[in-house]
């Protein structure tokens, strides 16, 4: 009698944990991604600088 509530508890838990767990690392994805193009836009902007610079000497 406890083996059926039991084993539909630990179903319940196992799959809402990995869904938990699939939320969290596709955020962590998400930032890794921003971060890197955040990298990449602040370069662009730095090489652009640089060419108007050069350009005006």
């Amino acid at each position: 009698m406890i083996g059926r509530p039991l084993m539909t508890g630990l179903s319940a838990g196992l799959t809402a944990g990995a869904m938990a767990f699939g939320i969290s690392r596709k955020a962590q994805r998400g930032k890794r991604k921003l971060k890197a193009r955040a990298g990449k836009a602040l370069r662009s902007v730095g090489d652009l600088m640089d060419e108007l610079s050069d350009m005006f000497r």
